[in-house]
């Protein structure tokens, strides 16, 4: 079903003076006050029916079609679970309990526990789930006490962070590190591109059942998709890499040896 497109914000006398004495400083409660309203809820109401949103961060109304359209533009979603959960949550009436059996979830409660896992929390005032996580700029562009975009500063220089303390830490590192990866094991490289390892195993195909909650199962489940690696191999992984954690090295090399 295509997206009901939003009504634009109406500016009427009332909401001007609204937005302007929020823009001065007086907070929701006072504001309210000097109009009379029970609470500043009851505001809100009157504002959500001038289609505009409470926007915590700025601290005034804005239109409730740009608030939410940053939900669409300015948000690197982790999953296409997570995109999929936000785009619906987006449409004209959506229900949060329609949604999470529409995207596979038991409930919608399951839904609000996936969607906090991945960084994302409940917005009363977006009637949506948003980032906890700050946009990442790219690493040419930084951003100045006035919000403008500039250039990056040297970390060793920057009054923001002492870098060069840490330093010398790094040069011991580099100066150990095969003695490291020996330590941690013989996927540190790999772990240290984002690449995981695959494993040619010694012997025949069996079939094991395993007891799980549906919140691991479902993390099995999207891992495997997001990563575009089957189920087998992500449990050959995390038991190859238990072993060789909890005592099993040995055994784990010679197993890898013989097909080396």
């Amino acid at each position: 079903m295509a997206k009901v497109e939003a009504l634009q914000p109406i500016y009427d006398e009332k909401v001007k003076k609204i937005l302007q004495l929020l823009g001065e400083g007086f907070s929701k409660e006072e504001v309210a006050e000097q109009f009379r309203y029970s609470t500043y809820r009851s505001m809100d109401s009157f504002m959500n029916r001038k289609n505009f949103m409470w926007d915590k961060r700025k601290g005034n109304y804005v239109p409730a079609d740009a608030l939410k359209a940053t939900l669409e533009t300015l948000v690197d979603y982790p999953s296409d679970r997570v995109r999929r959960v936000v785009m619906e949550l987006n449409k004209e009436g959506a229900d949060l309990k329609v949604v999470a059996l529409k995207i596979g979830f038991e409930n919608h409660l399951e839904m609000a526990s996936y969607m906090k896992s991945k960084g994302f929390e409940w917005s009363q005032e977006a009637g949506n789930y948003i980032s906890t996580t700050p946009p990442i700029l790219n690493d040419e562009q930084g951003v100045s006490n006035d919000g403008t975009i500039g250039a990056q500063q040297d970390p060793t220089t920057s009054t923001g962070g002492d870098f060069g303390q840490f330093l010398p830490l790094l040069e011991w590192i580099a100066s150990n590190k095969d003695g490291l990866q020996s330590l941690l094991g013989t996927n540190v490289a790999a772990g240290a591109t984002g690449q995981i390892p695959r494993f040619t195993l010694p012997g025949l195909f069996v079939t094991k059942s395993v007891h799980m909650t549906t919140t691991l199962d479902q993390m099995v489940r999207d891992f495997s998709k997001e990563k575009n690696i089957n189920q087998r191999e992500i449990f050959e992984v995390a038991l190859i890499e238990f072993f060789q954690k909890y005592g099993y090295e040995r055994e784990v090399e010679t197993l890898l040896q013989q097909n080396a």
